[in-house]
C-alpha cells in the first residue's frame, strides 16, 4: 500500500516501483520489573491504526530479516477530556485523544532483544556541546565588537 497514486503506463516509459509502504512502527521500551515486563525474546513497537497482525509480520521479517514467530495486537483508547470532571450527571466530552495500536512481537527463544541505549555516552557529548558552546560566544563577541559602530543602521542592513 502506497499513498502515491500511479501514472498510466505507456510502452518505452519506465514501471514505477514503491518498495516502502506508508505504514510505520515505532519501538517502546518497556519496563524490566513489575507486572508489564514482557519476555527477552519480545519486542513492543506502537504501529499504524491500519495495519494488521500480517503486516506486522511481513513488515519485520521482508525489512528488518527478524525472525518473528507471533505477534499480538493491543489497543489502547485514548485518554478523554470531559467538560466537567465532577457532575457525573451533565458530564460531556470536549476532547478524545487519538487510540493507540502496540504490538507484541515475539521472537524465536534464541534471540534476546535488548533496548538500545541512547545516551550511553550523555556525558562526552555534552561536554562536546559546552564546547561548542564557548566556541560560539568567541565568534559572536567577535561579531559585535566588528559592528560596534553599526548600532543605528538597523536590522534589514544584516547587522
Amino acid at each position: 500500500m502506497s499513498a502515491k497514486a500511479a501514472r498510466l503506463w505507456q510502452p518505452g516509459n519506465p514501471q514505477r516501483r514503491v518498495f516502502l509502504p506508508d505504514f510505520w512502527l515505532a519501538l517502546v521500551e518497556t519496563p524490566t520489573v513489575g507486572r508489564h515486563r514482557i519476555p527477552k525474546n519480545c519486542a513492543k513497537f506502537e504501529i499504524d491504526p491500519r495495519m494488521s497482525r500480517h503486516d506486522v509480520r511481513e513488515y519485520l521479517t521482508k525489512i528488518y530479516s527478524l525472525p518473528v514467530r507471533d505477534v499480538r495486537i493491543e489497543m489502547k483508547m485514548g485518554d478523554i477530556e470531559w467538560q466537567t470532571k465532577k457532575d457525573t450527571r451533565y458530564k460531556t466530552a470536549m476532547w478524545k485523544e487519538d487510540d493507540k495500536k502496540f504490538a507484541y512481537v515475539f521472537m524465536s527463544k534464541s534471540v534476546e532483544f535488548d533496548f538500545p541505549d541512547l545516551f550511553r555516552n550523555a556525558d562526552e557529548l555534552m561536554g562536546q556541546v559546552d564546547k561548542y558552546k564557548e566556541q560560539l560566544a568567541d565568534v559572536e563577541q567577535n561579531a559585535r565588537y566588528v559592528n560596534r559602530d553599526r548600532s543605528n543602521v538597523g536590522k534589514f542592513f544584516g547587522l
